[in-house]
């Protein structure tokens, strides 16, 4: 692994070419992660609920950190610890905020309380709190204990989260028979209309969706989750463990799934299709997939041949893999902040043998590997974007910040965009005779696409 890139012998194990990366583990000391905390993995999990009040329990930059969820800008309260409440105790300003907090929001539907890494070391029982204001105010104010020192990384907050959604949330509703042509979304979050375009998809299939986790959950909608037909995992780190209990609690099976790319939406929509005993409702569906690769080629063709490195959140990791195939690109390198053996797993089986998977690689690594290996498109998450355009490498936000791809239409959508990236003039301004005005203009337009997507003129002229 050496001859890859240079790496802390500490570190030797998380990069594989042919095997699974240690993972799960502590980021070493003094080494500057691209991890997040636990915190605000419950915050990536939970933020879209939108009929609840979000109240963080902590420092006032706890609040305005978690404020922001995949660009989406979130309306939350904070209790505002100082020293004086680290010293002589919060209780009281966390029973005043939640009163405070439903006067000001007085339709929510319950209360979620974030813990932070302040109040899990003054020993605060929020606990006792929340359920004496619960039964003060009538509704359910539910704890979140995410304290960020919790776990190795963001991934135990979406546990957390989740778990608190199955005890307190999910399946709260009357007891009944499944509803017929009903399914459940899990590990959904609508990131720039990839549910809408799922669910235009379920429906050619006849289906409904009763709950999306947590793209467009409510409280009423998971309290009627548990009469759902099948639970559909789109993202495995955060829909995985809540379909397994909800499979022993409420009996529902569930599947595995992913809407990225084109042979992964077929799948996914043929297995449904004989999951609900129907087929012949799903002959269209290699057809749309053909029909999205024809709208597709003209941007294939400009990307033939071209290498892509992916690091993002491993769960998704094989499926986008896949997908990125699918456009002609050859993926070089595959990592993740914090994934877990299952989803390293599933990513090597999409990816076979030869391919370096990486698992929570800090800057100077990454660096290193684009110095030597040059992708032409970088994937990842915005810490990485800034590396990427200082070495003048093409980067990808994901997940997306522009126009849904998940579902055929999806698949459409990241072609043209992915081309536009790749082939923006101005990557050859290091090598090229274009003036400062020029090169300026070109910077100006690349910006606007990057913050708001490219028009159909501009697209020409790229």
């Amino acid at each position: 692994m050496k001859m890859l890139i240079e790496m802390m012998p500490e570190r030797a194990g998380h990069l594989e070419l042919t095997g699974l990366p240690e993972c799960e583990r502590q980021t070493l000391p003094g080494v500057i992660s691209q991890r997040a905390c636990m915190l605000y993995g419950a915050r990536w999990m939970i933020a879209a609920i939108r009929d609840v009040v979000h109240l963080i329990h902590g420092p006032v930059g706890c609040a305005y950190y978690s404020e922001t969820v995949r660009k989406k800008n979130y309306r939350v309260f904070s209790t505002a610890l100082g020293e004086k409440e680290i010293v002589f105790g919060a209780g009281q300003k966390l029973e005043d905020a939640i009163r405070e907090a439903v006067s000001l929001r007085p339709r929510s539907s319950a209360v979620l309380v974030y813990t932070t890494c302040a109040v899990g070391l003054i020993g605060e029982d929020v606990e006792a709190i929340c359920k004496q204001a619960s039964a003060s105010l009538g509704l359910p104010v539910v704890p979140v204990n995410c304290p960020g020192f919790g776990g190795v990384s963001q991934g135990k907050g979406h546990d957390v989260a989740a778990a608190a959604l199955l005890e307190h949330f999910i399946g709260r509703g009357p007891a009944g028979p499944p509803l017929e042509n009903s399914v459940n979304i899990l590990g959904e979050f609508d990131v720039q209309g990839d549910l809408k375009e799922i669910e235009h998809l379920l429906q050619r299939l006849g289906l409904n969706i009763i709950c999306a986790v947590s793209g467009r959950a409510t409280v009423e909608n998971m309290a009627r989750a548990h009469r759902a037909r099948l639970n559909i995992v789109h993202c495995g780190r955060t829909g995985r463990w809540l379909a397994q209990k909800m499979e022993e609690r409420f009996g529902i099976p569930w599947r595995k799934v992913s809407f990225f790319g084109l042979a992964e939406t077929a799948a996914a929509l043929q297995a449904i299709a004989a999951f609900f005993n129907r087929p012949g409702e799903a002959a269209w569906v290699e057809k749309e997939a053909e029909a999205a690769r024809q709208r597709a080629l003209p941007y294939l063709r400009r990307l033939a041949g071209r290498r892509v490195a992916l690091f993002f959140g491993a769960s998704r990791m094989g499926s986008m893999a896949r997908a990125f195939g699918e456009l002609g690109m050859e993926v070089v390198l595959c990592g993740s902040q914090f994934g877990c053996q299952e989803d390293y797993t599933e990513s090597r089986r999409c990816l076979g043998r030869g391919t370096p998977m990486i698992d929570d690689a800090h800057q100077r690594e990454l660096e290193e590997f684009l110095h030597r290996y040059r992708p032409d498109l970088l994937v990842g998450g915005t810490r990485e974007r800034f590396m990427a355009h200082k070495m003048g490498i093409p980067f990808l936000v994901f997940p997306q910040e522009t126009s849904p791809y998940a579902g055929f239409n999806g698949f459409v959508n990241m072609a043209r965009e992915v081309a536009a990236l790749v082939g923006a003039p101005v990557w050859r301004l290091g090598n090229s005779g274009f003036s400062r005005k020029e090169g300026e203009e070109m910077v100006a337009k690349y910006v606007r696409y990057m913050e708001r997507g490219i028009n159909e003129n501009e697209r020409s002229s790229l």
